[in-house]
């Protein structure tokens, strides 16, 4: 017998996916209504629906990673780790969200539901603009260079990335193992936390410490510089932050972006040429999408030392920015240096994202109003490696004094 409330649950997700499907594209396949209907399982996350990234195995559905390439792939028959703890905490999955392929760079028809003329970022566009349009509570994704924190910060909602290895990558295709980490969108916070929650390792510790100092910066690059709504965003943030007792310094992140960059790059395109390199000798190279199809053929150029001398030039710079930072329990940045670009065959700017993904600490975007052109805004906090329950714990606290999450209006309404 299906239960009330998972019917009222279906039902909600139906009404908004017909409102919404047709002009964002958020989902690359949908689950059977009778399905999401029955779920049966009562638990913590009860009533809560959950869209998965298309690089994430869900059982019952292809793995499509977003390419022509995989068009025929058999259905997967088990759930990724991180979904089926997702599951069996009574969550209810209702499809396989929009990637670009293989979770590279390559746009996709996914639009932002504040703008349809915008970008919704990259690569896990389906999940940032499913939970900003209210289809679904909590969505997955992954992040390589800046593939969550930026969907959630142009969508304006909570983007969540995990420290590096927490989480399961089982069941997930991998673009570049040394970085790919999954994580969680979602409407606020607290829902975040408790995705994460039933997804990590039990030894997860929560925030002991009361007594918290926050280091408040942007990186010391002027290739691109932010504009005012976003340099804006980031000083009330700072203010909220001092309003509730945290000891907040300003100062300039120093570490050099365009070469951290650049060697995550040589060893992003290295790794992703091993896991999809053979590509290049069939008939699937004719299929691939240009960026992606550039990223395998540089990676195949690449020799195991230069790519070894890229992982050990990242790992020195990880070590030494932690150590600058001995005394800091959180960073508080921002993500992206504007709002949502327009459509124009990328999906924005990641460059300020990457060393924060190379460092492996746990990255959380918060949405912060919008700007004069409607555009979400949003800042980020950032902590060393395992400080997650900490980072969850500040972000809730600074969540509370922010203004409003803003809500996207459907388009016809």
């Amino acid at each position: 017998m299906t239960n009330r409330n998972d019917q009222k649950t279906a039902n909600r997700f139906h009404q908004g996916t017909d409102l919404w499907e047709p002009h964002i594209h958020a989902f690359a396949a949908l689950c059977d209504p009778e399905k999401i209907a029955h779920s049966g399982v009562k638990d913590r996350l009860t009533g809560l629906t959950v869209g998965v990234k298309d690089i994430i195995d869900v059982a019952g559905f292809a793995t499509r990673n977003g390419s022509e390439t995989c068009k025929e792939a058999a259905v997967a028959p088990h759930d990724a780790p991180v979904v089926a703890a997702l599951r069996a905490a009574g969550a209810q999955i209702v499809g396989k969200t929009t990637t670009t392929e293989f979770a590279f760079t390559d746009p996709t028809a996914c639009r932002n539901p504040f703008d349809l003329n915008r970008t919704p970022g990259g690569s896990s566009s389906g999940s940032g603009a499913a939970v900003a349009a209210g289809l679904v509570d909590i969505a997955l994704g992954t992040q390589t260079a800046g593939s969550l924190c930026r969907p959630a910060a142009y969508c304006g909602v909570v983007g969540f990335k995990p420290s590096y290895g927490i989480l399961s990558n089982a069941g997930v295709t991998p673009l570049a193992p040394s970085f790919d980490t999954v994580g969680i969108i979602a409407g606020s916070v607290s829902l975040a936390h408790e995705a994460f929650a039933v997804m990590a390792p039990s030894d997860v510790k929560p925030l002991a410490s009361a007594e918290l100092n926050l280091l408040c910066g942007l990186w010391d690059s002027d290739v691109v510089v932010p504009c005012q709504d976003t340099v804006t965003a980031l000083h009330e943030a700072a203010d909220a932050c001092e309003a509730f007792s945290m000891s907040t310094h300003k100062t300039a992140l120093q570490i050099e972006v365009e070469q951290i960059v650049a060697a995550h790059r040589i060893l992003m395109n290295y790794e992703a040429a091993m896991a999809h390199g053979a590509m290049l000798s069939d008939r699937r190279a004719d299929v691939l999408k240009p960026k992606f199809l550039a990223g395998l053929r540089a990676g195949t150029a690449i020799s195991a030392d230069e790519a070894a001398q890229a992982a050990g030039f990242l790992a020195s710079a990880k070590a030494t920015f932690w150590a600058g930072l001995a005394d800091v329990d959180a960073v508080l940045t921002l993500p992206v240096p504007d709002g949502a670009p327009l459509i124009d065959g990328t999906t924005g700017y990641q460059d300020w994202l990457t060393p924060w993904t190379v460092f492996g600490g746990p990255l959380i975007c918060l949405p912060w109003g919008l700007d004069r052109l409607g555009r979400p805004r949003s800042v980020m906090l950032a902590a060393k490696p395992g400080q997650d329950a900490k980072l969850l714990s500040i972000a809730s606290r600074l969540e509370a004094q922010g203004p409003p999450r803003p809500l996207p209006q459907a388009p016809g309404l």
